[in-house]
């Protein structure tokens, strides 16, 4: 019999997809959401669900940790057992508001961008002296124009616009310390681009990047595969102090964020401010309503089509990497 790492199993019920729970570990085990709602719908009910536990707490879990569309769960085996566990997770994940219903605690933030700098330049550039000469997606040391060209738009100046355009959503962080995973909540946007293959070796901190539909933030300089296209502000507080660490990270799961162009002159004196801890952070507490944004999803739906047409169109003429 094939192993399988799926321990339990929720069939898709009315207005909710099938549910997975894993083994993923010896006191860890992963919730996953089936794929068939868009990517930002399936990571409102992680979000549900991350609510839910945290207003009525399961006794023996340590700590819940959000994906795109899953949730890992870190349990102590001495307060609690896997089966007990599944149980309860079930039970939580059944009480979680419908997305109709679902309002999600929600802070908006403004950050400057610098598009096209001389910092993700130079990590493109290196990538293509270092590990790959011919690859499609470097062009004239960016990664720029083999964005516009993956998402159909004529120029550079209409994918920024439309980058700028749109509210991004916080649907995860993680894989790097306090690196965020941004979604569009403009369903007209629908950016998306593929990966570095090979991985590139060195990025810049503050590089803000794009593949698949998410848009990320490197808060370190470190590897990385997506596709760079400027650069933002570091997104970790200089430690002054005994301060507790979740205060030096800038971003929170459920965080929206808008980006304000600027000069790459402007960015660097904004950026020396940041690391001086005298930069003025712009962050709003609010709450966000998910029904307003499925009603903007169901108003803007024909259009929507219209540009999802357009952008696979585009993708299907350009090299993968």
């Amino acid at each position: 019999m094939p192993s399988t790492s799926i321990l339990r199993t929720l069939e898709d019920r009315p207005g909710r997809p099938t549910m997975w729970i894993r083994q993923a570990g010896d006191d860890q085990i992963l919730v996953e959401y089936d794929i068939t709602e868009e990517v930002l719908s399936l990571n409102f009910r992680v979000h549900a669900l991350l609510q839910e536990l945290s207003e009525h707490p399961v006794p023996g879990v340590l700590e819940t940790s959000a994906g795109l569309r899953s949730v890992m769960v870190t349990f102590d085996p001495d307060a609690i057992d896997r089966e007990r566990l599944m149980d309860e997770l079930t039970a939580r994940e059944a009480a979680a508001a419908d997305l109709t219903s679902l309002v999600l605690r929600s802070r908006v933030l403004e950050l400057p961008i610098a598009f096209d700098d001389e910092a993700t330049r130079d990590a493109v550039n290196r990538y293509r002296i270092t590990t790959r000469m011919d690859a499609p997606n470097v062009r004239d040391r960016d990664n720029v124009d083999y964005i516009v060209q993956y998402n159909g738009f004529a120029d550079r100046e209409a994918f920024f616009d439309r980058f700028l355009s749109t509210m991004w959503w916080t649907a995860s962080i993680g894989y790097f310390p306090g690196l965020p995973s941004l979604l569009a909540l403009d369903p007209l946007a629908q950016l998306s681009a593929p990966k570095y293959n090979p991985t590139r070796m060195w990025t810049p901190e503050g590089a803000v990047g794009i593949g698949g539909s998410a848009v990320v933030i490197y808060p370190m300089e470190s590897p990385g595969a997506y596709e760079l296209f400027g650069r933002t502000l570091p997104i970790w507080r200089p430690v002054t102090g005994d301060v507790d660490v979740t205060e030096l990270q800038v971003f929170r799961p459920c965080d929206r964020v808008r980006f304000r162009r600027v000069s790459e002159s402007d960015l660097r004196n904004l950026r020396l401010r940041a690391f001086e801890g005298s930069y003025p952070w712009q962050i709003v507490e609010e709450e966000f309503v998910v029904a307003d944004y499925l009603d903007e999803v169901e108003r803007t739906h024909d259009a929507a089509e219209v540009v999802a047409r357009h952008r696979h169109e585009a993708a299907e003429g350009v090299e993968i990497p």
